[in-house]
């Protein structure tokens, strides 16, 4: 766990204003069953040409949706990506 994963993030401004015990691992934990649909949705896939392309951007009608895209980078851990 990393401060730069967008899960340990969310649970640390949590605890910041939670003024009491805070349990950081079930916060990390509720972060990513948070953001579990949208990791679904936006996942690595393959062009026609083999070119790294997010599977859900890729279906806007775009020429090119290069992966990681903009969404992808604010829900997964960079090590992921």
């Amino acid at each position: 766990m990393t401060a730069s994963d967008p899960a340990v993030a969310a649970a640390f401004r949590v605890a910041e204003d939670w003024g009491g015990p805070y349990d950081i691992g079930a916060g990390v934990e509720a972060a990513r069953e948070a953001l579990a649909p949208l990791r679904e949705l936006h996942k690595p896939t393959s062009d026609y040409s083999g070119a790294s392309v997010c599977d859900h951007c890729l279906g806007d009608d775009t020429l090119s949706a290069p992966w990681p895209c903009a969404t992808a980078k604010l829900v997964y851990p960079p090590e992921e990506l």
